[in-house]
């Protein structure tokens, strides 16, 4: 009979570890669910990292966003404007803001990004165009996005489409864009750069 307890007991603790090990993995399946706070704590964060200048700290906090809920946005925003401050991956930066745009399309700040990628990517002519496409779309998206970082107000925006224009070789919209900039902001370095060289 001994023998017989024996196997009872092995079978007991073998179906006892079988039904922890699916408890766990259980458990441990709902982590691919988005979370939704703890990727917009982690956003929040890589924004403060961003802020003080730590770019890379502010992309790993912007990738653990996306890890937690791949959906966000401004996560997606983040890792690209992290990579474009830290000049390491322009492919990824621009890849970050098309996922961003695709995502919420009136994520203004995202078409920057993505206007800035193209602006210095300028493999081609098209970048240029495409830049300035961008760059309209940023100005007709959610106003709540822009002026976060990196450029301080529509004078900025109106300056990179100059640029954009400057570079095509059509300087009547470039000097139109100049004067929309020097509008808004008469000390504009930018713009005044530009107005000297569509001038000479």
């Amino acid at each position: 009979m001994r023998p017989f307890k024996f196997k009872t007991i092995f079978y007991i603790v073998d179906a006892t570890l079988v039904i922890i090990c699916v408890l766990v993995l259980n458990g441990c399946s709902s982590d691919s669910e988005p979370d939704a706070t703890g990727a917009v704590n982690y956003a929040e964060q890589g924004w403060r990292f961003y802020s003080s200048g730590d770019y890379a700290q502010a992309l790993l906090s912007f990738e653990r966003a996306v890890n937690f809920d791949e959906t966000l946005a401004d996560a997606h925003n983040g890792i690209g404007w992290s990579h474009l401050s830290l000049s390491v991956n322009v492919p990824l930066a621009q890849e970050a803001f098309q996922n961003a745009i695709q995502l919420d399309n009136a994520n203004a700040d995202a078409w920057v990004g993505l206007a800035m990628v193209l602006y210095l990517r300028n493999k081609e002519s098209n970048d240029f165009i495409s830049a300035i496409r961008a760059i309209d779309n940023a100005l007709q998206g959610d106003a709540q996005y822009l002026f976060r970082h990196d450029y301080q107000s529509k004078a900025d925006l109106y300056a990179l489409k100059a640029a954009c224009y400057y570079y095509l070789g059509e300087h009547q919209p470039a000097t139109a864009e100049i004067d929309k900039a020097l509008q808004i902001d008469t000390t504009n370095r930018t713009a005044i750069a530009l107005q000297n060289l569509v001038k000479e």
